[in-house]
């Protein structure tokens, strides 16, 4: 496996790092914590003195921002119903 990315990996590569940009500081955490981190829900909840279902809803809000900038140009098809 070659070392160096295509055009096209690094292109995701940065919309990823916008995308973590763009989250807010918890939304940032608790997506780091869970994915790269691999921490649990109540791992997290427990270390920002959280419920389990604040993590699940700033993770949930990470992955919408996450995904939105991950198909930036690939719009879905609700968005043409105007």
């Amino acid at each position: 496996m070659s070392a160096r990315l295509s055009r096209a990996q690094r292109q995701q590569l940065r919309r990823a790092e916008r995308a973590v940009d763009n989250m807010s500081p918890m939304q940032r955490e608790i997506f780091l914590g869970i994915r790269v981190d691999e921490l649990s829900y109540a791992e997290l909840a427990a270390m920002h003195g959280i419920t389990v279902a604040e993590v699940e809803h700033h993770f949930a809000g990470a992955l919408r921002i996450l995904d939105r900038h991950m198909h930036e140009h690939h719009h879905k098809w609700w968005q043409f119903w105007r």
